[in-house]
């Protein structure tokens, strides 16, 4: 059981990251498209009152990342639904654990196939939630995709 726990950790922060923005369905490739550096303006007008220095501790995200992410974000979706699926479906407690595991390994997997590694991909959705700006750019890139 101690060897799964890290498992169980990723897992639950997979679902949350899922869970956030739970709507869409798989993306298109991005393609061979330039690598661009612009950042995510982060005008402080436009933040809620007492979330000063919420969005300055994060590093900026570049415009091609937030579509990587959404493309993963898309992925990770549709593999999170499935799962839901899939575990509605068995009784087996162990049946249902092989399967979360396996749908953690996908969903680290998307990340890497849209071009991020989980932890950027992860780093991206927390700015996202924190930013309204940069949430609205990246449900636009979303939407964009479908």
């Amino acid at each position: 059981m101690r060897k799964y726990l890290p498992l169980y950790i990723l897992s639950a922060l997979l679902v949350m990251a899922a869970l956030v923005f739970m709507t869409g369905t798989l993306g298109c490739d991005t393609g061979d498209r330039q690598e661009q550096t612009t950042t995510m303006p982060v005008d402080p007008a436009d933040q809620p009152a007492g979330s000063e220095g919420m969005t300055s501790s994060l590093p900026p995200v570049s415009e091609i990342d937030l579509e990587k992410a959404a493309i993963a974000y898309n992925e990770i979706t549709r593999i999170n639904e499935d799962l839901q699926q899939s575990v509605q479906q068995t009784q087996d407690a162990a049946e249902r654990q092989e399967l979360q595991l396996t749908a953690n390994e996908k969903m680290v997997q998307a990340a890497e196939n849209a071009g991020l590694d989980f932890g950027t991909y992860n780093r991206i959705m927390q700015a996202v939630r924190s930013d309204q700006q940069m949430e609205i750019l990246f449900q636009q890139k979303r939407k964009a995709l479908q």
